[in-house]
């Protein structure tokens, strides 16, 4: 009997240390980060990220995935402590930052923070969090049933084009770059000529079919034929692209419009120093390589390289340095008034 108990004993202490080591290899076991995220590529980001991220440290992910506005707004609604990390636009930054929703990081944490373009890595200021891909924005067309060889965003406002296009909503990621580019196609300046500018969007309508607010739904109309233009960013071609090889893809003529998704804690977060951990860990080699060849983020680390099937998809390389980037505060300072001349625009869209 004294020898059972022993026995016991002796594998009760080895359970013990057995635990306490793992305890020590994943000290976020036990913890939870809620994540506010995309609802896009959900599926990608689980194999190339959260799965191997719990595993690495423990922890249990909450992803929460939808569109940037409706996050915007559960956000702001949300209390201290609901959420640790949210996965957005630069434009939505913007708005959850004047709202007092996004809390400041200790960058010195960040081990991959050196090897990521020097552009993205505080594109809000220095504090807060880095861009963890870039994206621009372009001109998607179907060759076989699109009317007209296309170039340029003035190429939208042809005539053949009655009811063929579909536009982002300004109030969408893509909106203010979309704007900016009318702008350039036409030699006027946002905040300076917005009346001229929404006086050509006017002469646009005809042509517009849909003024989105999802790109899945976009790619679904493009695929059935409803329409046969989409001006759309970067990475929603790859996923255009994998329904129809054929689709083209424009970088218009008026310049790249292009930004940023960014990787922040929500202040209030119980698990900064996990949340920390995470956000590091995103902009790992291995993570930004895996997304990269799934098609689902471009890289913003500078040692990444990718073949020439990979990098069409993206904004990458050489094309990092030729964005032309909106001044986000002036975005900010000017979206209500510009939403509301856009409604008033295509109220019946």
């Amino acid at each position: 009997m004294k020898k059972l108990v022993a026995l016991i004993l002796a594998a009760a202490m080895l359970a013990s240390v057995a635990c306490f080591a793992a305890a020590e290899e994943k000290p976020y076991a036990g913890q939870t980060l809620t994540i506010s995220t995309f609802a896009f590529n959900a599926e990608l980001l689980q194999k190339n990220i959260y799965d191997p991220f719990m595993e690495m440290t423990g922890c249990t992910i909450v992803a929460d995935g939808a569109s940037n506005a409706v996050r915007v707004t559960k956000l702001a609604e949300a209390a201290e402590g609901d959420y640790d990390v949210v996965i957005i636009g630069d434009m939505f930054v913007k708005q959850l930052m004047a709202e007092g929703k996004i809390d400041t990081l200790d960058a010195s944490k960040l081990t991959n923070l050196d090897g990521i373009y020097d552009n993205a890595k505080a594109p809000m200021g220095e504090g807060y969090g880095p861009a963890y891909t870039f994206n621009r924005l372009g001109i998607v067309y179907a060759p076989d049933t699109c009317p007209v060889e296309i170039t340029s965003f003035a190429d939208l406002w042809n005539p053949e084009l009655k009811d063929y296009i579909a536009i982002p909503a300004i109030t969408n990621t893509s909106g203010p770059l979309f704007y900016y580019g009318v702008a350039a196609a036409f030699g006027l300046e946002p905040g300076k000529d917005d009346a001229a500018i929404f006086a050509k969007l006017a002469e646009l309508k005809p042509n517009v079919k849909s003024t989105y607010t999802s790109a899945n739904n976009t790619i679904t109309m493009l695929n059935q034929g409803e329409i046969c233009v989409a001006v759309l960013l970067d990475y929603s071609y790859a996923t255009a692209k994998s329904a129809n090889p054929a689709y083209v893809w424009v970088n218009p003529a008026e310049g790249m419009y292009g930004g940023y998704n960014m990787l922040n804690i929500i202040k209030g977060s119980k698990n900064k120093d996990l949340a920390e951990a995470f956000i590091d860990y995103y902009l790992s080699y291995d993570v930004q390589y895996a997304e990269a060849m799934d098609g689902v983020d471009s890289p913003v680390r500078t040692d990444i390289e990718l073949d020439a099937e990979h990098a069409q998809n993206f904004t990458y390389g050489d094309m990092v340095s030729q964005l032309i980037l909106p001044d986000w505060d002036f975005v900010t300072e000017n979206l209500a008034a510009w939403t509301e001349q856009w409604n008033e625009t295509f109220s019946v869209q």
